[in-house]
């Protein structure tokens, strides 16, 4: 493929991998079924690391590859993606494309230790959707491998965060936000079908509290991504 994200020419692997690449790593059936059924191809398009960058060695990142995988289908599963993740020993992002349109999808890794063996671990999925390749390009920012992953990280998750500790306490206040949403919708519900007056005011003052909440959160959110 050509340098479909103008990334630096350093970077540019652009070398197709087969699917048993990953499934040959892992016990689960199902993550081999997946690759099978869903997968048109992967192509490791970029390898983003100090020597290909220029910049300094990170504390908690040292790679970052950037894979293309071209999907059979017109919509794919999000979930299967974190258990392909999890075989690789080194920080990811996805570019998928199905149905003619572009996904970016990159998963929050952090390194653990089991019994003494060295584990990933993939927490919160960040998907931007629907973005178009010749706008949506990803910029590579900072003057260290941390800073290219958090810069990253925060373009595809919409959250400006500038180190995994901001990162985790954004992503904690928009899960406090998504919480009081479903609430509300849940309330909302729950007032419909009431029919005595005054417990129907009862709920609506308690969504009226969850929505100040959720505005002040909401602000909360807005001013750590000016």
């Amino acid at each position: 493929m050509d340098n479909i994200l103008s990334f630096p020419t350093s970077t540019i692997v652009s070398k197709p991998v087969p699917k048993n690449a990953f499934y040959g790593r892992s016990d689960d059936s199902s993550l081999r079924e997946f690759l099978t059924r869903e997968f048109e191809g992967i192509v490791w398009l970029y390898k983003l690391a100090p020597a290909t960058l220029n910049v300094e060695d990170g504390e908690y990142v040292h790679e970052i590859d950037l894979f293309y995988c071209r999907m059979k289908e017109n919509e794919y599963s999000i979930k299967p993606f974190c258990a392909m993740d999890e075989l690789l020993p080194r920080h990811t992002v996805f570019l998928i494309e199905y149905g003619g349109k572009f996904d970016l999808l990159m998963h929050h890794k952090e390194i653990s230790f089991v019994h003494g063996e060295q584990k990933w671990k993939c927490g919160v999925s960040e998907l931007k959707r629907d973005i178009r390749i010749e706008v949506n390009t990803l910029n590579i920012q900072g003057q260290s491998m941390d800073a290219v992953y958090n810069g990253l990280l925060s373009q595809i998750s919409g959250l400006s965060a500038s180190t995994r500790e901001e990162y985790k306490e954004q992503v904690d206040v928009r899960k406090q936000i998504e919480s009081i949403q479903k609430q509300i919708m849940t309330l909302q519900k729950r007032i419909k079908a009431e029919k005595q007056f005054n417990r129907k005011m009862e709920l609506n003052t308690e969504v009226r509290q969850l929505r100040k909440e959720m505005t002040l959160l909401t602000e909360k959110l807005k001013k750590n991504n000016i």
